[in-house]
């Protein structure tokens, strides 16, 4: 998924127009990952361990940059920890679920996390949860309402690919939780140890989760050699390039400007699902949108706020 923004203080006052072009290309790239990890999965690989090796397999060869930061990377060790863990995992569930589930489903389960995002920096944070993030509050859960409801479903995920794609929003919570308790740790060091977690945390849910809900078997040498391309493609084709202007543009915007401009990446999502993937787009998958959409942006305005204000008593103090 899209890399946080909100991991990355803006880097001065410059023009916002290519920075913002950027991250808006980034989305592009977020957007439409699915094909690739789409075409691992015809390869004969198991959805989750495409995304293990398309997130995991860098690892390899980040360990030299681990290496040289190792100094820096064990003073913050509990911090990165706790950012990178579920940021591994929020890529790897939400890998597993557009591959097995509907793409469009997936994506808006996925942006359903402003509801964790607020409920979590309650608990753990002390923030009070202001009228902005009830109105987003809602604003999801009616989204949620009207996505599910439109086919007459229950209001809440409805398969096991939906159900991913709902924790992996949620980790991406906690993520973002983590980054704001440990703000000073470098977002080198927090894009490294991702790609390094990913490893072990996609082998583990693999065991754990293809073993029981969804049976599949290690994939034999044959089946994971003809997989390569697209594993290496999905990597340089997509992942690096979505890392490199995501990252490049948010350190240059304001984090709220940042996170609205990634929102860009639903409208991506759902309308290359429907173009390529033929799924289909209906009333309630635009109007739900719209609504978990807004309650996004609801959320990234009052984070602002909540930023701005917290400069300032700084500032005053």
């Amino acid at each position: 998924m899209s890399s946080n923004p909100s991991f990355v203080a803006p880097a001065g006052n410059g023009g916002v127009l290519w920075p913002s072009l950027a991250m808006l290309g980034s989305t592009l790239f977020w957007g439409t990952m699915w094909i690739g990890l789409r075409e691992i999965g015809a390869s004969g690989v198991p959805a989750t361990l495409g995304g293990t090796l398309v997130y995991g397999l860098p690892a390899i060869l980040l360990l030299p940059v681990l290496f040289f930061r190792w100094q820096r990377v064990r003073a913050d060790a509990k911090g990165l920890l706790f950012c990178a863990a579920p940021l591994a995992l929020c890529n790897i569930l939400f890998a597993m679920a557009v591959v097995t589930g509907e793409i469009g489903m997936i994506v808006l389960m996925f942006y359903l996390s402003p509801i964790w995002s607020t409920v979590l920096e309650r608990i753990f944070l002390k923030i009070a949860i202001s009228p902005l993030r009830w109105a987003g509050i809602g604003l999801a859960l009616i989204g949620l309402l009207v996505l599910q409801g439109g086919h007459g479903r229950m209001p809440w995920p409805s398969n096991f690919p939906e159900w991913m794609g709902l924790v992996a929003g949620l980790c991406w919570a906690i993520a973002l939780l983590t980054a704001r308790m440990w703000p000073r740790i470098p977002v080198l060091d927090k894009s490294v140890l991702q790609f390094i977690c990913a490893l072990p945390i996609g082998l583990a849910v693999f065991f754990l989760v293809d073993a029981t809900l969804m049976p599949a078997a290690w994939p034999d040498n044959a089946t994971l050699l003809a997989a390569t391309p697209w594993i290496l493609a999905t990597f340089v084709i997509w992942v690096v390039p979505s890392l490199v202007l995501s990252l490049w543009g948010a350190a240059r915007l304001s984090p709220g400007r940042a996170n609205i401009l990634m929102m860009f990446e639903v409208v991506v999502g759902v309308g290359s699902g429907a173009l390529l993937a033929g799924e289909d787009l209906g009333w309630n998958k635009i109007l739900g949108g719209v609504l978990i959409v807004s309650a996004s942006i609801l959320e990234s305005w009052q984070a602002t706020r909540e930023a701005k204000m917290a400069k300032q008593n700084r500032a005053t103090a």
